[in-house]
């Protein structure tokens, strides 16, 4: 057969001639689809990044696509919901003090955040601002109403899925002077702290503690701690009480010889026995006469008891005979120069050595009781100025601080040290000597460790 005589060759081969070009228009398509679509205007959306819009600086409200990603995320190709693997904000809570706010977020795993201050703007009557973005965050509450607080700080606490992986918290203020953040571990929360003068305080202290719920009412409860709870429901069971130095090692020496030592000693003794008839827990003193324990054992002694508080009492002393006042510490990184002047003294080490505290304090930052060391010291140093100024004149409230104290390292639970007035000044150091102000000393700290385990029961029962 020849290519001249069969029409079918001829056919074939045309066929094949045209074959590539229907292959590649079948191929332009899809393209020229893609194309056409791409041509079609779309709504210009928020944007995720908070910084590229100031406008939308403290705007919460979702955007639509944001939660179709959220639903999309949590469904498979059939359909069924998966397991998220990002951070879900479970709890929304505050404490409030004077000139105080901390509001905690509780978060189920750690995640990064950004925080941002909006100045006010007295022409257009808006207050400062602070907001909150939690990166790689869904929100679990099922109530979206803001949280009112109206402690004269801080006015409310907006929160909102921003988009599809952000969560911010807006807190609108009445007068703000400073704020900081911190991430805390076992188990996770993000804890802000903002500051500022209040117009006055509240004989109580409000809490309010919103988590999830699968009611369609608001998940808020707001409870006033009463200035004095009944014994039975304090919290704690056993606390360890720390009468600073003894032995050889007298601590401060104030006028007349009267050592920081003894007077320590016996307030702790007296503190002990009405803690153990009045609150009915049980009390362990890391020493009960003149004599001298290293520091480190004195918070041995505590993990080993298992204790529910540790507090280390002492006196302050100063070469300025004139200073005076009661100050309340917990363990942490500090630049502020007193603080590392009495965490030396207390130490008994040179200020320079205190640097070896600052990588001891880096390695077990996660497992410190940050938060609630802040709120025991806070708890005390109130209960302290207000008590002993009932029987004392210029009783100077010097704050709480922080410092790097060596027999705070290591505690497993809340930590802090008191500095009762100042033995170096001839006022309170002769009034501290004396029967009639221990006991008021005593009473105060009474006061300030009953109000703390009232309201950490209340946080724990929420």
């Amino acid at each position: 057969m020849t290519w001249k005589k069969s029409p079918y060759l001829h056919f074939a081969g045309a066929l094949l001639l045209l074959l590539p070009f229907e292959v590649s228009l079948f191929r332009a398509r899809p393209a020229l689809a893609q194309k056409q679509k791409a041509e079609v205007p779309r709504k210009e959306s928020r944007p995720a990044n908070p910084a590229q819009s100031r406008s939308d600086e403290s705007d919460i409200t979702p955007r639509s696509e944001a939660l179709r990603g959220v639903d999309e995320e949590r469904k498979d190709s059939t359909g069924a919901a998966t397991p998220s693997d990002k951070a879900q904000v479970t709890g929304l809570r505050f404490l409030s003090w004077k000139g105080y706010t901390r509001i905690m977020l509780d978060l189920s795993q750690e995640t990064k955040y950004e925080v941002r201050r909006l100045k006010e703007d007295p022409a257009k009557g808006v207050p400062p601002r602070i907001y909150v973005d939690v990166m790689g965050a869904r929100l679990a509450l099922v109530s979206k109403e803001p949280m009112p607080v109206d402690d004269g700080l801080l006015r409310q606490v907006r929160v909102g899925q921003y988009s599809a992986d952000v969560v911010r918290v807006v807190f609108d203020m009445n007068s703000l002077r400073d704020h900081k953040a911190s991430l805390l571990a076992n188990p996770y929360r993000l804890v802000i702290d903002v500051y500022g003068q209040k117009a006055e305080e509240s004989a109580a202290v409000k809490e309010v503690t919103r988590t999830p719920t699968t009611d369609e009412h608001r998940a808020v409860a707001k409870v006033n701690v009463p200035s004095s709870p009944a014994p039975a429901t304090s919290g704690l069971h056993k606390i360890v009480l720390d009468p600073g130095h003894g032995g050889k090692d007298p601590g401060a020496i104030g006028a007349g010889g009267i050592a920081e030592k003894d007077i320590v000693l016996s307030i702790a003794k007296k503190l002990a026995a009405k803690l153990r008839k009045e609150m009915r827990v049980e009390v362990v003193l890391t020493r009960k006469d003149d004599r001298f324990v290293e520091l480190e054992d004195r918070t041995k002694l505590a993990n080993k008891e298992n204790a529910d508080l540790f507090i280390s009492l002492h006196m302050n002393a100063s070469e300025n005979t004139e200073a005076k006042g009661i100050e309340t510490y917990y363990l942490d990184n500090t630049s502020d120069e007193a603080a590392i002047r009495l965490a030396a003294r207390e130490n008994s080490t040179s200020r320079k050595n205190i640097s070896d505290l600052q990588l001891i304090l880096s390695s077990m930052t996660q497992n410190m009781k940050l938060e609630d060391s802040i709120t025991l010291a806070h708890r005390l140093q109130g209960s302290l100025v207000g008590g002993m100024a009932k029987t004392m004149d210029d009783v100077r409230d010097l704050g709480v601080k922080k410092a790097l104290f060596y027999v705070l390292v290591g505690a497993r639970m809340p930590s802090v040290l008191v500095e009762m007035f100042f033995i170096s000044n001839r006022a309170e150091g002769r009034a501290m000597n004396q029967a009639t102000y221990q006991d008021a000393m005593v009473d105060a700290l009474f006061e300030g460790i009953q109000k703390y385990g009232q309201s950490n029961l209340i946080a724990r029962t929420l």
